[in-house]
């Protein structure tokens, strides 16, 4: 390992990546899925899209890593808390924190993994504050960071930056980046996974 990556390590416990819709950044978060959970316990959850059998998108769910579900946020949904086309499912987004908050902030995790850190996750305060304590915990955390995140939630934002490496992915540099992504990835597997 390079001396500039293993400064990079030794300073940050996170890598994430941001860039635009369709760059491949949950993919790549996938395969860090498939690569630690063969050697670390890990926590968090993802934010898949629904989509109608002609391809609409629908809303959004949390999954956590274990396969539970729980509304995101979905269009038509008639909420108070709104993101674009959106309502968000407020009760769900609760419930599902009170199961996630226990597991990521839990003594028997090595690395947590949320996609994504946006919008939406943001507007419910309950699921906002466990991500912030999940950024300002000692975890490693992998994930991926909206790309509008710096000016929609600079809090937020400044605590990722502190956390670990922001990389940004584009169609033309996905290849590029989610071979760097999970060097890092591995990088950080190598120094925190437990067994």
């Amino acid at each position: 390992m390079d001396s500039e990556r293993r400064t990079m390590m030794t300073r940050h416990r996170g890598i994430f990546l941001t860039g635009e819709p369709g760059s491949g950044k949950t993919t790549a978060v996938y395969k860090a899925v498939e690569i630690l959970g063969k050697s670390c316990r890990l926590a968090g959850f993802l934010a898949p899209e629904l989509r109608s059998s002609e391809g609409y998108r629908l809303g959004f769910n949390i999954r956590d890593l274990r396969g539970r579900e729980w509304c995101l946020a979905r269009r038509g949904y008639h909420s108070p808390v709104r993101v674009g086309r959106y309502g968000v499912c407020v009760d769900y987004v609760n419930e599902a924190v009170e199961i996630l908050r226990g597991e990521l902030l839990g003594s028997d995790v090595d690395i947590i993994i949320i996609d994504e850190i946006g919008p939406m996750e943001l507007k419910v305060s309950s699921l906002r504050n466990l991500i912030i304590d999940v950024l300002l915990g000692d975890k490693p955390v992998i994930g991926v960071v909206h790309r509008r995140l710096k000016t929609s939630d600079p809090e937020v934002y400044r605590l990722v930056e502190r956390k670990g490496v922001i990389l940004y992915m584009t169609r033309q540099n996905r290849d590029l980046i989610t071979s760097r992504f999970l060097r890092y990835v591995e990088e950080i597997r190598n120094e925190y996974c437990s067994y």
